[in-house]
């Protein structure tokens, strides 16, 4: 297990700097900077977190979290940098700064920091959505996914999420291109569970009650299929006709489905799965 952080600063009054400031204030030495503090929903049962309006006291701690939106990161970048150079930390310490937006890497969003002697810099981004006044354990399991741009950041990183009961998984590497795909994807599996979801029941109901209940019928059986996901490879777990490979129901599916507007999304489905089911017989050797 990594060193524990003892002091963090934060900078950020939004869902996900209020949400780690909650969850961590009790247990560290924390200082939080917001533009608009007023504006931070905290969680009511968590600890008390002040905010502080002087950016140097963020600049002073070991570890630098940035949470705000992912077009504000450059121009904070821009005033820590400048704060760091009018009051140069001590010789041979280390600071890390880390952002928490899942597209892009640290390398390229925190770039003015880099030019810092004694600066690492990289990404900490939660695989997890993240209400309004997040408290105290919320991100217990949470997936953190990390890069970082040197060994000490990627070290304190780690130690960050081990504090939070979180769970640390780093990028294979720290390429734009590989943070880039991963965001991607990590955007269709959430935002396609969603309109699957939504597109099922409007498919299925036109009276808007029947919808809600449909919708949130539907949304259950994605969560205990979401949990299928995570106990092992698709081809493994997946259920239904396409894993039984039964064909006649499928055919009665897309006589089902052939003039409704959630065909092509059916028949996408339906392939992927399809090809998924192929590759798993083929590495299972049962091709």
């Amino acid at each position: 297990m990594a060193e524990p952080i003892r002091e963090l600063g934060i900078i950020g009054g939004g869902r996900v700097a209020a949400a780690l400031a909650s969850c961590l204030g009790d247990a560290l030495d924390v200082t939080v900077h917001a533009r608009h503090p007023e504006r931070a929903r905290l969680s009511p049962h968590g600890p008390p977190v002040a905010f502080d309006a002087d950016l140097a006291r963020v600049a002073s701690r070991e570890l630098i979290i940035i949470a705000v939106s992912d077009d504000a990161i450059p121009e904070v970048a821009g005033a820590l940098a400048a704060e760091l150079k009018s009051e140069p930390r001590p010789a041979g310490s280390i600071l890390c700064v880390l952002h928490t937006s899942g597209a892009t890497t640290g390398g390229r969003s925190l770039a003015p920091l880099l030019e810092i002697p004694g600066v690492e810099v990289g990404s900490m981004h939660p695989l997890i959505a993240v209400p309004p006044a997040a408290g105290p354990g919320y991100f217990t399991r949470a997936p953190f996914v990390i890069e970082t741009s040197g060994p000490v950041a990627a070290e304190r990183a780690r130690a960050l999420v081990e504090q939070l009961d979180g769970e640390p998984i780093e990028l294979p590497d720290s390429t734009e291109a590989t943070k880039a795909r991963y965001h991607a994807l990590a955007t269709m599996v959430a935002t396609g569970t969603v309109t699957l979801v939504d597109r099922a029941a409007d498919a299925l109901a036109a009276d808007a009650d029947q919808r809600a209940a449909f919708r949130d019928a539907f949304g259950r059986l994605a969560m205990t299929a979401a949990v299928n996901a995570s106990r092992g490879p698709g081809p493994e777990v997946l259920t239904g006709p396409v894993a039984r490979g039964d064909a006649s129901t499928l055919a009665l599916h897309d006589r089902a489905l052939g003039d409704l507007p959630v065909e092509a999304l059916h028949a996408a489905v339906r392939r992927a799965a399809e090809g998924m089911v192929d590759r798993g017989r083929q590495e299972g050797g049962g091709a």
